[in-house]
């Protein structure tokens, strides 16, 4: 195994796909490094670079605009055309809280997220054609307020874990994302999805912001109506707006700003 400072090759025009349930993405060449985030069956990446000794692989992911390391054990070369074809066209991502499809003569299981690259278009029953059970919805429509939000509380007592993008364990931020990618919106590392909002403007399925200008954090909630929201402490749970504000606002010596987004104007 390299060193964390051990030199690294660039590659160009190396492409790969995720073809296990969870691929770990890390931040240095080594398993005892921190776990940056997950890549989910079906998901593509950009490969950057390589250790000398050819074990880890610097990886870009287009779609949440994040990079970092992999094991050479993971990596599932791809076609630069397949690539471009994958994230141009529609997919179908599953939604159900634990999936399987026939893959290499044995049952893969896949979670929420997790992409299969057919469309609503094919001319034939992919589902029966690849063995797959469980529920998909095509990325190109976009989820409705009342999608959406049955795809959040799916994460419902989902545990919290630096990096995750599972039930299994979720990033707060990478989490958040997630759902709204389940839904057909586009949320990366780099910007927040929809446009600001009033706070008395909020319907069912928009986003809550808790912005902390002085620590630079950000804590997410969505709204599910009645004042209630969606939101991660230790786990994913559902409490009224105002527990989960003073939730934050009492470990903070700093007020904290709220503010609101939808995806749906």
């Amino acid at each position: 195994m390299p060193k964390e400072n051990s030199s690294e090759w660039p590659l160009n025009d190396v492409f790969g796909i995720c073809r296990q349930t969870i691929l770990p993405v890390y931040r240095k060449p080594s398993v005892d490094s921190a776990l940056l985030t997950q890549l989910l069956f079906g998901e593509c990446y950009q490969v950057r670079a390589v250790t000398s000794d050819r074990t880890w692989y610097r990886i870009f992911h287009e779609d949440s605009k994040m990079g970092g390391w992999i094991s050479s054990k993971s990596l599932k070369e791809i076609p630069q055309q397949d690539y471009e074809t994958f994230l141009s066209q529609d997919f179908q991502v599953v939604t159900s809280p634990i999936a399987a499809i026939e893959y290499m003569g044995t049952n893969l299981y896949l979670l929420p997220g997790s992409r299969l690259h057919f469309s609503d278009l094919e001319l034939f029953n992919w589902q029966d054609h690849v063995g797959f059970t469980g529920s998909t919805r095509s990325h190109a429509v976009r989820a409705g307020r009342d999608q959406l939000i049955e795809i959040a509380v799916k994460y419902i007592n989902a545990p919290w874990q630096a990096g995750g993008r599972s039930i299994f364990g979720l990033d707060e931020h990478l989490g958040f994302s997630l759902i709204y990618s389940i839904g057909g919106y586009v949320w990366d590392s780099m910007h927040l999805p929809g446009k600001v909002i009033s706070s008395g403007e909020a319907l069912p399925g928009d986003l809550f912001i808790l912005k902390d200008e002085v620590a630079g954090s950000d804590h997410f909630a969505i709204y599910l109506g009645m004042e209630e929201v969606l939101w991660m402490d230790h786990k994913m749970r559902v409490s009224d707006t105002e527990e989960w504000m003073s939730s934050f606002q009492s470990k903070q010596t700093a007020d904290m700003g709220l503010q609101a987004r939808s995806v749906f104007i």
